[in-house]
């Protein structure tokens, strides 16, 4: 065959659509169930805490202390990487998706704020498995020259179910009220019935699991991410992870909050409240998902590592114009054209969608996706309890702004990351093969 001659793409009908189905769809309702809360939490804290006996003057405090309940469960959600390795994809995806669904509904029918927290950890302990459990799946089922667009296209499912919270929040709860659209996020149940009877595992998988003699023990798929080899890989990409995670819970699930306390301070509005929120969330929305198509191109023609730094940048000064500065103004129309770099800025999670199923063999690949998305979460719980902290002596947006500290520190790190532009998903099998 001659050098010069075109390589021929896998068509896209020969790719395995049922499964990115169940894992996109999976992800389209973990975000649906998480930005729901962005709209409500400000109703739904003002409620809980008077009837808990606690002063209406920790509301800043304890929003932010919802959110890092919300953060501990998805890094609890680490458990399921493991086993995800041992059993199959598919079945923890199923239990992650019954998981958050079920802490969404105890979360709208709670009657106080401890009763809330404990059902907001097991929401985020079902959140947090879907993710890595979907993209892995994603991984593991397109070819390799589709591969890097399926990461995009799988990670677009998180925002739009950003986006069918907003109209959630702009047709239904005006009628339903906060508990309404928590008891919404226990629709993913019926999921369940095509991600389980329609959806087989990955062959990458299967094929392992035939060909390892003996196959490695879910604790053993844990410690295996940390040996020669690994570990650097697992250490960098949690330490970054840790700001990415603290920009999206700091600085995109509050724009919501954000636009609620500035109509409150103009006079004459000439639309309801409940107009403006869901159109920032849905203009967040739109340019995240603009942003998650993008990063496929991005990181092959620029590398895993310049395409992170770019979308760090982008939270940087959106996260900045944003809190330190749009906020104080009370100014929608600048809040509005300043969204859209916030919006575009969020598809540095997509990133790690790509990134971390590159750096672990599959046989442990689910349990190093899973350590690089929630180990952070306890780092980033922890700051914004001192971002709720702080919003009680520089007020909420000053507090918020810091965290754009976050993407600078964690720049340099992102060059120490292994760049895996046009290598295939690691195959080695550690626990030997069968005779």
């Amino acid at each position: 065959m001659s050098q010069n001659a075109v390589q021929v793409k896998t068509p896209w009908g020969n790719i395995r659509w049922s499964a990115f189905y169940a894992a996109w769809g999976g992800w389209v309702l973990d975000g649906f169930t998480t930005f729901v809360y962005a709209f409500i939490d400000l109703a739904a804290t003002r409620y809980l805490l008077p009837a808990t006996g606690i002063s209406l003057s920790l509301t800043s405090f304890f929003l932010a202390a919802f959110f890092a309940v919300f953060l501990i469960g998805w890094g609890t959600s680490f458990i399921f990487g493991p086993l995800g390795d041992k059993y199959g994809r598919i079945k923890i995806l199923s239990l992650s998706i019954i998981l958050f669904a079920v802490g969404s509904v105890l979360s709208g029918l709670s009657t106080n704020a401890y009763e809330f927290m404990v059902f907001r950890f097991l929401t985020g302990l079902g959140i947090g498995a879907e993710w890595f459990s979907g993209g892995t799946t994603v991984a593991e089922v397109f070819p390799e020259d589709r591969r890097v667009i399926g990461a995009g296209l799988f990670h677009t499912g998180f925002y739009f179910g950003f986006l069918f919270a907003a109209l959630a929040e702009l047709v239904l709860e005006p009628f339903i009220g906060f508990r309404g659209m928590l008891i919404l996020g226990g629709l993913p149940v019926i999921f369940i019935i095509y991600v389980r009877y329609k959806t087989k595992e990955p062959e990458k998988w299967v094929n392992v699991k035939r060909a390892a003699k003996n196959s490695l023990k879910a604790r053993e798929s844990f410690y295996s991410i940390f040996k020669k080899g690994y570990a650097k890989s697992t250490v960098i990409a949690s330490l970054v992870m840790s700001a990415v995670i603290l920009g999206l819970y700091s600085g995109t699930v509050y724009v919501p909050t954000i636009i609620e306390d500035i109509t409150a301070k103009i006079a004459m509005l000439k639309y309801p409240v409940v107009y403006y929120v869901a159109a920032g969330g849905a203009e967040v929305s739109a340019f995240t998902i603009i942003g998650c198509i993008l990063m496929p191109l991005m990181a092959e023609k620029l590398g895993r590592r310049i395409t992170l730094i770019i979308f760090l940048v982008l939270m940087t000064i959106s996260v900045v114009l944003i809190y330190d500065i749009i906020f104080y103004m009370n100014s929608l129309f600048y809040l509005y054209l300043a969204i859209p770099l916030l919006g575009l800025g969020g598809a540095d999670f997509s990133v790690f969608t790509l990134w971390s199923p590159e750096l672990y063999p599959t046989e442990f690949r689910n349990s190093g996706f899973a350590a690089i998305t929630t180990f952070a979460r306890y780092f980033a719980a922890a700051l914004i309890f001192i971002i709720g902290y702080l919003a009680l002596l520089v007020g909420f947006g000053h507090a918020v702004a810091y965290t754009a500290i976050g993407f600078v520190l964690v720049m340099p790190l992102v060059f120490l990351m292994k760049e895996t532009r046009g290598q295939k998903l690691p195959e080695k099998i550690l626990s030997g093969v069968k005779d």
